[in-house]
């Protein structure tokens, strides 16, 4: 049965892209590809890492279509979900797809308030892009995340995750801030996946209504008489919606259930069969798009419920290859830390291979180097020195790292307290003094 779903907004929208007759890129069909086992989404994933090339850093930035895609799609779910519910109330098939999404409503909407919680557009702007193919300008992560979606019929878990993320880094490494991004970029793939099929949940309840107006149409005329159901039929011949299967099914129903002498319903099939489908094939091409429709939906929802219980945490330390250097610390001290502390030092390495467009395991080897020729068992071996103390200066000139004008006065701010401290005191009191001395003189 279906539940309440969230607030309505105006049906304008839906008119808008439903309203056509021509198919709008809206109505497009979902995130699919040829189902694979393990073995060839493991070869797919490194095809793919071999085929990426990416935009210069200087070019990656720009807030792209995803975000404004997403805002879109909130506005497109929320239309769709008002259609369903109204149908519901006067008793009209929405489908099994429909009803998946009536029922999980909510669960789609939180999804998307936490796409948009972790990713700003900050965060998407840092991300590095792709030069090339279908999704050139797009995160190369979103790409990774869509190609899983479509080789898995949406059905995601832990191991393909796993598995797939993991081929691609044997060819191409990812970033930090890729693999954290890796939960998010399933779920805008997923979403989308959803936004596609309510679409077409919402085109095919079009459909039915439409049918059904048509066929009351001719079966009232019929109880008339014989001329009003020839202007019936002449008016239908002349002004009938496009002839989809789901419209010919569903119209074929409708009339066949009306009484066995309907005079005009053989001479109705044989015309539908020449300008369209025929009942046997409409039926059946209708029927495949709904379950294909019910199994998109239903992946898809699942497997949001299934990201919001996997443990990022340990996805990201078991595929980050910052992470599997920065444990060779000679001291051992660094696989003994705290998550939070592991996650600062790796950021730290995530930011100077960023200014300094260099791999983050390079960064990551440079601050073990150091660390592994300092006199063992001292404050120097370890290689946190490297990354948050004194040592950090050597990994810096040793990549080329320059810090911008922000971070340069800020440092000088920590080693000179005492000059910022009493500074701001001579300063504030000559401004304190001045005012005074200003007023005096008003």
């Amino acid at each position: 049965m279906a539940t309440a779903i969230p607030p309505k907004t105006k049906r304008s929208l839906l008119n808008r892209i439903l309203g056509t007759r021509d198919n709008s890129d809206d109505l497009v069909g979902p995130i699919r590809g040829e189902v694979l086992g393990a073995d060839r989404l493991a070869e797919r994933a490194r095809a793919i890492a071999r085929q990426h090339t990416l935009l210069p850093s200087r070019k990656q930035r720009g807030s792209g279509p995803l975000l404004e895609r997403l805002d879109d799609t909130r506005r497109v779910l929320r239309t769709v979900y008002e259609r369903l519910n109204e149908a519901v109330e006067v008793d009209l098939d929405i489908s099994p797809a429909g009803e998946w999404l009536l029922d999980n409503a909510y669960i789609v909407q939180e999804h998307i308030r936490e796409i948009r919680t972790s990713l700003p557009k900050g965060y998407y702007q840092e991300l590095p892009k792709l030069a090339a193919g279908t999704l050139a300008g797009y995160p190369r992560v979103y790409e990774l995340a869509i190609e899983l979606i479509a080789h898995t019929e949406g059905h995601i878990d832990t191991d393909n995750i796993t598995l797939f993320v993991g081929e691609y880094q044997k060819i191409a490494s990812l970033g930090m801030g890729e693999l954290w991004a890796v939960p998010t970029m399933l779920r805008l793939g997923l979403v989308e996946n959803i936004r596609r099929m309510a679409l077409r949940v919402a085109a095919r309840l079009k459909e039915v209504e439409s049918a059904d107006i048509w066929a009351a149409k001719l079966r009232d005329a019929s109880d008339k008489s014989p001329e009003e159901l020839t202007r019936a039929l002449s008016g239908f011949i002349d002004g009938h919606p496009r002839l989809t299967p789901t419209f010919v099914a569903r119209f074929l129903q409708q009339t066949r259930s009306y009484h066995t002498n309907f005079t005009p319903l053989v001479w109705l099939e044989q015309w539908l069969a020449e300008d369209g489908p025929s009942a046997e094939e409409a039926v059946t091409r209708s029927n495949r798009r709904i379950a294909l429709t019910q199994v998109t939906v239903a992946n898809s929802i699942t497997s949001l419920r299934t990201i919001a219980r996997i443990d990022w945490k340990d996805f990201v330390e078991e595929q980050s290859g910052t992470e599997r250097i920065l444990r060779d610390d000679p001291t051992g001290l660094y696989r003994q830390m705290s998550f939070g502390t592991r996650d600062h030092y790796r950021h730290i390495v995530e930011h100077i291979a960023r200014k300094t467009e260099l791999p983050e395991e390079e960064v990551a080897r440079a601050a073990i180097h150091f660390a592994e020729q300092a006199p063992p068992n001292t404050h120097e071996s370890h290689v946190g020195y490297y990354l948050v103390d004194e040592g950090r200066k050597l990994v810096e000139r040793e990549t080329g790292y320059r810090p911008p004008v922000g971070e340069a006065v800020h440092r000088w701010a920590v080693r000179h307290p005492n000059t910022v401290y009493f500074g701001g005191i001579s300063v504030g009191t000559l401004a304190l003094m001045t005012l005074v001395l200003s007023l005096g003189h008003a």
